[in-house]
């Protein structure tokens, strides 16, 4: 399998060490969440139905899946042979409000 971040999630995955580093200052924990959570996202590859649907927290039909790693919500959608990650959210936010 194939995984892809897209620029949004990229994006998203800056900010969080971005937040840490320089807000809270410490940058020894913005590159361990960060580690952690590209770690995470790397064992989509070979176990890609590992997150939740995410039609059951929006009782809603969606392709979309989401796999908790910590305190972030990796949101994601399975094509054939490729894994998109589509946003990486801090679960104490409204995140689902930004996907919608």
């Amino acid at each position: 399998m194939i995984l892809r971040y897209t620029p949004q999630a990229r994006l998203d995955l800056h900010r969080i060490e971005d937040y840490i580093r320089n807000e809270l200052s410490n940058p020894i924990a913005a590159e361990n969440v960060t580690r952690r959570i590209l770690l995470g996202c790397s064992n989509l590859k070979s176990n890609p139905r590992l997150g939740l649907d995410l039609s059951s927290k929006i009782q809603r039909k969606t392709d979309l899946k989401y796999l908790v790693l910590s305190k972030y919500i990796v949101v994601y959608r399975i094509e054939k042979d490729l894994i998109e990650v589509i946003r990486i959210f801090d679960g104490r936010t409204e995140y689902l409000s930004y996907l919608f």
